[in-house]
Formats: structure tokens, sequence, C-alpha cells
């Protein structure tokens, strides 16, 4: 609970229509939803619209920039596309918020907004209802960040027969161009669809030498290959356990998609092991990827005694040289032995300059979009020295993140408003290697994240949108049969 602290103070302001003459000053900054006071935003966002969420009868916001100054009144400030890109010019914008309670007015402390660096001017990412087995209504969608138009790449809803439904997931672009992107089309006419240079395929990736289909991808920067991990997943509903659900592995290998071959190898496969989640250097001459030893026998009982020790499981972080020319593995390489400081790794990502590696980090498991403890941290790749990102961290779910291209900004998924809906915040990489403030993925209306009853996972950054057409995806699925590949044995050094 915060403690007013007010200072009387009498000033006029002539240049501000509708500013009271007289007030008192508080040293309290605004309780705002989201918060932005003092953030650092990308110089091409969208305006960030707020609440003001104090106690008062009437309100003025005044936004100015040292050469223009706009004026809002009431509790929710809502900005102008026009207003906006004149207030942002000169890259900070100072925001004064008033309150009138009874007949007294009262002016909060000032803020600022600082802009720089401009961001991918698109994201798309997974909308889904947070619940354990509601997967009708899935859809990826994308939306600029410059604006706040939003479309659907393409929905479960509009490919479905009666009891047949199917779940999408695991959207991906090489190098952030939709030229070259791909997701999964689970069950009901189910098959990995792909654009390869514009053009469609649809292809089944499991083979008879491997455990499943590719599931999480990593799509090579510099060559036509596709990482992926094969994952036999399940999962179970918590009673009492705050954490709710828990997602296991029973079985996940690493494979290797040769596009122009169409043809898979392995490039893990341990039976005593869980690998997953791999990602490339950004010259694709490394592959990071978490794994975890359990050995079990493959019975009947083995899923039970999974998750029954599910919580003793924990992933360490490696990384795998790799010769794109040759297609040829060098050995693996433990980066990170979290399993021995009592946590879990998972979804490593790098840095578009090699410097910086970012994870999620928990106490146990793969599968941290439901564990209340998962933080992010990052790696110096440069030193191998790792720290908690406490300047994001919140006491919630911190899970997925990605990179933007000019490796500036990062995008990760939260439970931090609630605890409940996955929400999309953004931070800025300062030049000391630190983040900036993180804020929430702005809205047309401020009180958006409050009322929309689904959760956005898997944000991924894009430098265009989408040109597939919904229709042409759902037509050409409907259309096309998942086609086989071809497996070919790994080739080591």
């Amino acid at each position: 609970m915060r403690t007013p602290s007010v200072i009387l103070l009498a000033v006029t302001f002539a240049a501000c229509s509708g500013v009271p003459g007289t007030f008192d000053k508080s040293n309290l900054k605004p309780s705002l939803f989201p918060d932005y006071t003092d953030v650092t935003a990308p110089s091409n966002i969208a305006p960030l619209n707020f609440i003001i969420q104090e106690e008062g009868d009437r309100f003025i916001t005044v936004l100015e920039n040292g050469r223009k100054s706009i004026t809002v009144t009431g509790k929710q400030v809502r900005i102008k596309d026009r207003q906006w890109k004149g207030l942002k010019k000169d890259g900070k914008i100072d925001v004064s918020v008033y309150k009138k309670t009874g007949s007294q007015w009262t002016a909060m402390q000032p803020f600022s907004i600082t802009l720089e660096d401009d961001i991918d001017p698109f994201i798309s990412y997974r909308q889904i209802m947070p619940s354990v087995d509601s997967y009708q209504d899935l859809s990826i969608i994308q939306r600029s960040l410059e604006s706040f138009r939003s479309k659907v790449v393409y929905s479960n809803s509009m490919v479905q027969d009666l009891g047949n439904g199917q779940c999408i997931n695991c959207h991906h672009y090489r190098n952030y161009s939709t030229d070259n992107m791909q997701f999964h089309v689970r069950q009901y006419l189910g098959g990995t669809v792909m654009v390869i240079d514009g053009n469609l395929r649809k292809v089944n990736l499991k083979t008879d030498s491997t455990i499943s289909a590719g599931v999480y991808p990593a799509w090579h920067p510099t060559h036509d290959y596709i990482a992926y991990s094969t994952n036999m997943t399940y999962q179970s509903v918590h009673t009492v356990d705050p954490n709710r659900i828990e997602v296991v592995d029973l079985e996940s290998d690493l494979i290797l998609y040769n596009i122009k071959d169409n043809a898979v190898s392995v490039i893990e496969n341990d039976p005593d092991r869980f690998e997953c989640f791999p990602a490339w250097s950004p010259d694709g001459r490394m592959l990071y990827y978490v794994s975890a030893r359990y050995e079990t026998p493959f019975d009947d009982d083995r899923m039970d005694r999974i998750f029954a020790d599910c919580r003793s499981i924990k992933y360490n972080l490696y990384c795998k040289p790799f010769d794109p020319d040759t297609r040829t593995w060098g050995k693996s390489v433990l980066l990170f032995d979290a399993a021995s400081a009592g946590k879990s790794v998972t979804l490593p990502r790098v840095s578009p300059d090699g410097r910086w590696l970012i994870f999620a980090l928990g106490e146990y498991g793969v599968f941290h979009i439901w564990h209340r403890d998962s933080d992010l941290w990052m790696m110096d790749l440069a030193d191998g020295s790792i720290r908690p990102l406490d300047e994001i961290n919140s006491p919630e779910v911190e899970s997925y993140h990605s990179w933007s291209s000019n490796g500036k900004w990062i995008i990760f998924s939260t439970r931090r408003e609630d605890g409940a809906y996955t929400r999309l915040y953004l931070s800025h990489l300062e030049a000391d290697g630190h983040f900036s403030k993180p804020f929430a993925l702005p809205q047309k209306k401020p009180g958006f994240n409050r009322n929309y009853m689904y959760s956005f996972n898997i944000p991924e950054f894009m430098k265009e949108p989408v040109h597939i057409t919904p229709r042409k995806f759902a037509s050409f699925i409907e259309a096309a049969p998942a086609s086989p590949v071809r497996y070919e044995p790994k080739l080591q050094k």
C-alpha cells in the first residue's frame, strides 16, 4: 500500500488547456494499467494507451515532448495515431497526470516514456483458451506492432468435421521472413504445413525410425534444414498443486529435416535421455538444446513412473557443433549443469549477434509455461557466466521468449497480471547487457488484457506479414495429404 505524500504548490499552466492552475503536488507516480511509467519502448511502437488506477473524481493527462503537447481527460488515456506520431518524434515523451478529489486537484509525480531502436513491425502468437482440454478454438494470430491491427494466419475452426478437430501449434519462420515458415496441424488432416519460398507443402515427419513427427522447430539460418525435437508428451491435472497442470515427455529425441531432399536424420536419440527444444546459433554452426537423463523401462508402467518422478527430472543445457555443408555433427558439450543446482532449464534462444542466450529456469521438467517458479535467465556466451533476469522476472510464470531481428528487444510470455492468462511483454536490451523495465504489448483499449479470455503464447517476431490467406491455408490442408519423408542415417564427424 502506498502512503500518500503531498506538497502544496500554486502553479499556473497557461499553455495547457484544461490543466488546473492551482494544485497539490504528490511525490508518488500514478498507478497505471498497463504500467507504462518510465519505460523504454520501440520508436515505431503503437500508442501506449493506459488506464489511471487512482481514486478521484476527475483526471487530466498531459503528454508533451518539448514541442508538442496533447491533453486527455478521464481515466482512460487513449492516444490517436496522428498525435502519437507527433509526440514520439523527439525520442522522449513526458507525462503528467492530475486528479481531482472533491474541490482539490493533485499533480502526481511526472514520468517519461523513452523511445529508441525500432522493432520488427509484426509478431505472431498462438491464441488459446487456458484450459486443459479445450483446443477446438485455436488460432495463430499476426499483429502489427506499429498499430493495433491483427488478423488470423490460420484457425483450426476453419477445417473441422463433426467430432474431428485439430490442434495447431509451433509456428516458426526462417530469419523472421514469412516466405519460409511452418506450423503443425495435429489430428484431423494432420501434418506439418510449410511455406518454402512462398510455396505450400504438407509433410508427415514421422518415420519408422523416429518416435514421432517433428514437434518443436528451429529453422536453420543459412541452409535448407529444420531441426526438430520429436516428443511423446502427456499431461495430467494436479488437484492441489498450484502449478495446476503437469506436462511430461515419455520420449523425446532430436531430428534434422533436409528440406531439399525431403529426408530426416537423427541428431540425438539416447533412449535414457529426453532431448528437447533445439535452437541454432546465428551462423548455423551450433545447435543448442536441453536434455535430461531418466532411465526406466519402456513398458506399460512407464507413464505412471514418469509422472510420479516428474519433480526429479531436471534438464541441462547443451550445445552440439554442426557443419551445414557436410551435414556432420560433433560431440555434444554440457553448457549449464542446472540439475546439479537442483534446477531445470528449457527454451534456449540465442541473440542475433550470438552474444547472449536466454532460457527459462524452473525447479523441474521442461514445460515451464505451467510452472509458477519459472523465470528467465541469461548466459553470456563470451564467458559462460549466467544470471537471473531480475529486472524482467515476476512472482508468476515467465516462459516462452524471442529475440527481435536487430537483437535490441525481446518479447516474452508471462502470467504476472493475474496468474491465469498468458500475456505478452516487451523489454529493451541496454548497452550493459541488462534489460529495461518490461511493459505489456500495447492495446487500442487499455483494459483489453483484463477482459479477453484467451491466452497468448509462442510469440515470434516477423519482418513482414504472412502473405498466404487463411482460406488458402485451409483449402490446402483439406486437399493435400501429408507427404511421407525419407529416413537417412546421421552423419558423425
